[in-house]
């Protein structure tokens, strides 16, 4: 089966990890969107899955690694990640203007943010400095894999490709978290002063961090960076719980701050951890939950935005029994997890 062979290249901790993110993602939606996210029980829980948001900016720049490096000529991949930047942009601006003729924003209340302050207008939504649909993330993936071929170039082009990338890393920290940098039109957009964009310098960092862990060997060296990450992850939460501060990792997202990076990258290698001893296990159905999970992390891009759609067709019909999104969304999952079938099979022949 020539599909099977194909398939054996790729690393599946990083399918499992991105399928994580996408289900982590869609329940937080689903959480939230519903009107059941504020439960005090549930904060825990969400904890758990806000690092996704993580987990798809890191593993671009893995996958951009693992799937490009390979390549003879960069000629090829060069154009390849060129093209898929600019769709996914374009399926970010296609997306918003189609909600913003025709959606009624009556029927979802948070928009009225955007609506009070008079920046509901198509000027506001193409200058990013309002949305109509909230997934403005895929325009900063988007932006990193136009890029991507510049790193692709730099690491064949060096002796020392991690030296490189890690030097590149320790600027980005840098200007981020330690220069105080003017604020003008540029600094204003990479940080997304007044836009709706994820920051692109701001999230550049975990980007880079996903490509370096990449050419380090990610899941090789598990234990090494499960240590550094976890080390880390104490370090500020030990320092931020003696300044009284707020020590869920949440709330270092918006704006992005290093306690919650290497919370998420201490996250991610623990998945690593619990998929491979889950490997070991013979179970049918539980071979079929992984391979389930594998196929759903090829296609995260695709799921993120179709669950958009049916949370705002549910949310218009329903409106205001925000918790049918629950069976909307479930029955898209079943939906896509039957169209893609035959994906499962090959990753359970690969077992």
């Amino acid at each position: 089966m020539p599909e099977v062979k194909n398939l054996k290249k790729h690393n599946p901790y990083i399918s499992y990890i991105k399928g994580w993110a996408i289900i982590s993602v869609i329940l937080i939606h689903l959480l939230d969107w519903s009107e059941m996210g504020q439960p005090k029980g549930l904060q825990p829980f969400k904890e758990l899955l806000y690092p996704s948001v993580l987990f798809f900016i890191a593993n671009a720049g893995s996958v951009i690694y693992l799937a490009y490096s390979g390549y003879d000529s960069l000629k090829k991949p060069t154009l390849r990640l060129i093209q898929r930047g600019l769709e996914l942009i374009g399926v970010y601006f296609l997306y918003t203007l189609i909600k913003f003729y025709i959606f009624n924003f009556g029927q979802e209340p948070f928009y009225q943010q955007f609506i009070g302050q008079g920046k509901f207008s198509l000027t506001h939504l193409l200058t990013l400095q309002s949305y109509s649909v909230p997934i403005s993330i895929i325009l900063t993936i988007g932006a990193f894999l136009i890029i991507s071929p510049l790193l692709l170039w730099l690491v064949r082009k060096t002796k020392y490709p991690k030296s490189l990338i890690g030097v590149l890393i320790a600027l980005v920290l840098i200007f981020n978290y330690v220069l105080p940098l003017p604020q003008n039109t540029l600094t204003n957009f990479l940080y997304s002063k007044n836009l709706i964009l994820f920051p692109l310098l701001l999230w550049l960092l975990p980007f880079l961090m996903g490509f370096y862990l990449a050419l380090d060997g990610m899941d090789k060296h598990k234990r090494r960076y499960l240590i550094i990450f976890g080390f880390l992850t104490a370090g500020f939460y030990f320092y931020l719980s003696g300044q009284g501060a707020w020590l869920r990792p949440s709330g270092y997202m918006y704006p992005l701050r290093l306690y919650y990076i290497f919370y998420s990258f201490t996250l991610i290698y623990l998945l690593f951890y619990l998929f491979t001893w889950l490997k070991k296990f013979n179970g049918k159905l539980l071979k079929y939950v992984l391979a389930t999970l594998r196929a759903l992390g090829d296609y995260t891009l695709s799921l993120y935005v179709l669950h958009w759609v049916v949370i705002d067709l549910i949310l218009w019909i329903f409106y205001p029994k925000g918790y049918f999104i629950w069976p909307g969304v479930i029955l898209l999952l079943a939906v896509f997890i039957g169209w893609r079938r035959e994906r499962i099979k090959q990753y359970l022949a690969l077992d």
